[in-house]
């Protein structure tokens, strides 16, 4: 009776998953990850955790990765002083390293050479940062109406990211979209990754924005334009790597190390904030203090 109880409860979740919207009050799924600023807060009733917002939502101090504060000149001296948490890690990013790698494959200006699994790896680790904080903003933005589009994606973007950024990652969402508004003939042969033209699966970010409690109801363009998102910063994270005069080059073709990512992006004031495991949002400087060019 218990087996037959489960399959029920599993088939409804897949129509929840395969409509237009679901949410975190229909998934009956423990989410495999906690994006709780602490672990103190209490689990609901359905298995799930999600982030906790006690201020009004009109009140700018109550945007979790844009705090009202003073600007931390010292990051480390924050971090001791207990001022500027840590942002959760992801345990399971949306998105397979064998999809980084497709993303990347995509531009062919960037491919020169070949990356290795472990530069790889940790580009998904720092761009796993960026999904947080624009997850993060998206569900502040998503309490009035309880329910995440493709507007609170688009606003929370804007938000997070320097405006460079955000242009390419709009811009790049709103071709996938339109690809996917255009190709309604052919919506039972292809999935909806192929039907956007992105490599990130359009279905895993569903799901992860369904068990991160990121809204009670989530549309499907909503997932398409976090995907497109964070498919195009990818691309944007690796090629400024890939321009920076500090990486080193070996007959024109660059040595993929982990210290010299870490050095341009150090180097980078439009992206070296974003990537930092703290929860407050450092823009406009690099890991020197130096503050962007205008």
């Amino acid at each position: 009776m218990a087996g037959k109880g489960n399959t029920v409860v599993r088939t409804l979740e897949d129509l929840t998953l395969d409509s237009g919207y679901g949410g975190a009050a229909d998934s009956v799924r423990s989410s495999s990850v906690s994006l709780c600023c602490s672990d103190t807060h209490p689990s609901f009733a359905h298995g799930g955790n999600c982030w906790h917002l006690t201020e009004s939502m009109h009140s700018r101090h109550n945007s979790l990765d844009t705090v009202n504060t003073v600007l931390a000149e010292d990051t480390e001296i924050l971090e001791c002083a207990g001022h500027c948490a840590k942002l959760p890690e992801l345990e399971d990013a949306p998105w397979s390293l064998g999809e980084v790698e497709g993303a990347l494959r995509k531009d062919e200006e960037l491919m020169v050479g070949d990356p290795p699994p472990e530069f790889l790896a940790r580009l998904s680790a720092l761009i796993s940062r960026a999904l947080v904080r624009v997850a993060r903003e998206a569900q502040r933005l998503s309490l009035r109406y309880a329910k995440c589009t493709k507007h609170e994606i688009q606003s929370a973007v804007k938000i997070v990211l320097s405006w460079t950024i955000s242009v390419n990652c709009i811009t790049a969402a709103l071709s996938a979209l339109s690809l996917y508004n255009m190709s309604t003939g052919d919506k039972f042969s292809r999935g909806k990754s192929a039907r956007c033209g992105l490599v990130f699966s359009v279905g895993k970010f569903f799901r992860w924005m369904v068990d991160s409690r990121v809204a009670l109801r989530i549309h499907e363009h909503a997932a398409i334009y976090l995907a497109a998102c964070m498919e195009s910063l990818v691309r944007e994270v690796f090629s400024r790597v890939l321009r920076s005069a500090l990486v080193e080059r070996e007959n024109g073709i660059p040595k993929f190390t982990l210290e010299s990512m870490e050095q341009a992006i150090n180097s980078d004031s439009e992206i070296w904030g974003l990537l930092q495991p703290y929860q407050h949002l450092i823009c406009g400087k690099n890991s020197s203090g130096e503050s962007s060019p205008l």
